[in-house]
């Protein structure tokens, strides 16, 4: 096999490294805070992506801290897919100097702008690893493959569903596609190894993940939420014109949207090349699956820009990889077949570059800067107030004081602090991560409020059994402080279907202060810090 996967590896380290440190990304704040959850509680705590809270959780105590499991997840996910696209070009019969090219493209673009947010692009590849894997294997079945298939149909489950769900639905339906077109088709006995797996694996993460009520019954639950949900909304039909990245050509165009327009090619090069590969899947042998997995590749990047409501840099996946795929078999002599890849590839690493000159000195995450490989070693107290005196060698957040807060409340919160008496409510992950602790009142898989995943959240009847809920575990804790971003912020108000949240939000605070007996004493960002009833 030679130098060439120890080349690529290496490639995908370097390049998931400096998009890590390039590239901030606040959702990754949901991540870390999910991963320590796990190490302090000993379960999940998101409900809808429960599979990786308790991956990088579990991984974060073997190696001490939850910044140094989410590194390690990415790189080696990045590593990975890129020697899987090199495997696959090698496998269907494509020119070498073409894999060479799609696996450093994949290497580059598949997740770096991602910051450490591996949850969408991790769900989605543990759906389509099977599909994957029977490509590789050249369209032939196996028990060995069966027994993958049920081990990641089990454990895509668990992971963000609006990934999984889509890529287990591609898996099964482009597998079961090749295998009918195959003689003889396998047996119905073969479905006994992935039935077989896909049950071990529920059962061992079901005990793994310590849900009350059980894993699996909770994924279903939540997954009948959604499908209710605005969260079903982002397949909507009229974004399927908008495949594959979701860009609306006429108005990047009338906007001068730069960064939009950077990858605007890619519209007409996917469209082209699933014509392409469409019209020559009837042609024989290693043709036929090679355009076959030329589709699976483009599809499957569609399917991730359809399902993401977040920037465009998160939607290229394996499209890079598609494209080249598909252009395998392009009327070009031999001699120069490898062109489309080196000027896709030179073209990708300029727009990369470009993009990292702009975003090298941003940094959306005010609190906790989410590009940190490894943990912070200074740590970071909350003082409310200006002159407020704070401890030595420490890293100091402070809090504006409003007119409510008293001499008493003018001191600095450590972690220690925040584990034992302040209560964290909506959106408030980022200041624990950067105090390296979790909030006492959050439950085993209670996740944050979001209405957009569970349409009872946004009804009268679910909003106030909420204030309730949440009110009667500050109370039954007993702790002095409470710390909220409940408001929607103008980012959200500005996506369609979330402004009319703005004054049931509103009240949502009113009624959880009142119940509570809180005041509100400060500000930090779009964070406010109350004083309960309890407060001495």
């Amino acid at each position: 096999m030679g130098p060439a996967p120890w080349l690529l590896a290496l490639w995908a380290v370097a390049v998931e490294l400096l998009g890590r440190r390039l590239f901030p990304n606040w959702d990754v704040s949901y991540a870390l805070y999910g991963a320590r959850f796990v190490i302090e509680r000993g379960g999940p705590w998101m409900n809808v992506w429960p599979g990786m809270d308790l991956l990088l959780g579990r991984l974060g105590g073997l190696l001490g801290q939850p910044e140094a499991a989410i590194t390690l997840v990415g790189v080696l996910l990045n590593v990975a897919t890129t020697l899987v696209v090199w495997t696959l070009f090698r496998r269907l019969g494509a020119d070498r100097r073409l894999g060479w090219l799609a696996a450093l493209a994949t290497g580059l673009w598949f997740k770096p702008p991602l910051g450490g947010w591996i949850g969408d692009h991790l769900s989605f590849s543990v759906a389509l690893a099977p599909a994957l894997a029977l490509a590789l294997a050249r369209g032939r079945w196996s028990n060995g493959l069966g027994l993958l298939t049920g081990c990641c149909f089990s454990t895509a489950l668990t992971l963000k569903l609006n990934n999984s769900g889509p890529g287990l639905l591609l898996s099964v339906l482009w597998m079961a596609a090749v295998l009918i077109g195959r003689r003889p088709l396998p047996r119905l006995a073969a479905l006994l190894p992935p039935l077989a797996a896909a049950a071990a694996t529920a059962l061992l993460l079901n005990q793994l993940a310590a849900v009350p009520g059980g894993l699996y019954p909770r994924i279903f639950h939540t997954y009948a939420a959604v499908l209710q949900s605005q969260a079903s909304s982002q397949a909507a039909a009229p974004r399927l014109l908008l495949l594959p990245l979701q860009i609306n050509p006429l108005e990047a165009i009338s906007q001068r949207q730069a960064g939009v327009l950077l990858l605007l090619p890619l519209v007409p090069a996917f469209w082209l090349a699933l014509a392409w590969s469409v019209r020559r899947l009837g042609r024989p042998g290693d043709q036929r699956l090679r355009h076959a997995t030329a589709l699976l590749l483009l599809l499957a990047s569609a399917l991730v820009g359809l399902s993401l409501g977040r920037g465009l840099t998160h939607r290229l996946f394996l499209l890079p990889a598609g494209l080249l795929l598909s252009a395998v078999d392009l009327p070009l002599p031999p001699s120069r077949r490898w062109l489309p890849g080196a000027v896709l590839l030179g073209w990708l690493m300029a727009v990369w570059l470009s993009y990292g000159w702009v975003q090298r000195r941003f940094e959306r995450n005010t609190l906790y800067d989410s590009r940190l490989l490894l943990a912070d070693p200074v740590p970071t107290v909350l003082c409310l107030g200006a002159t407020t005196p704070a401890p030595a060698g420490v890293r100091v957040l402070r809090a504006e004081a409003l007119p409510g807060s008293r001499p008493a409340d003018r001191r600095c919160f450590t972690g220690a602090d925040l584990r034992r008496g302040i209560a964290g409510v909506v959106d408030v992950q980022e200041l624990a991560n950067a105090l390296a602790a979790t909030y006492p009142n959050q439950t085993v898989a209670g996740g944050d409020f979001r209405e957009k995943w569970d349409w009872r959240q946004a009804t009268p009847q679910g909003r106030r059994a909420w204030v309730q809920a949440e009110a009667d575990r500050i109370n039954a804790l007993q702790l002095p402080y409470m710390l909220e971003r409940l408001p929607l912020n103008a980012v959200e108000v500005a996506i369609p279907g979330y402004g009319g949240w703005r004054a049931p939000r509103l009240e949502q605070r009113r009624r959880l202060a009142e119940a509570t007996g809180s005041t509100a004493i400060g500000r930090l960002g779009e964070l406010t810090l109350w004083r309960t009833r309890w407060a001495p």
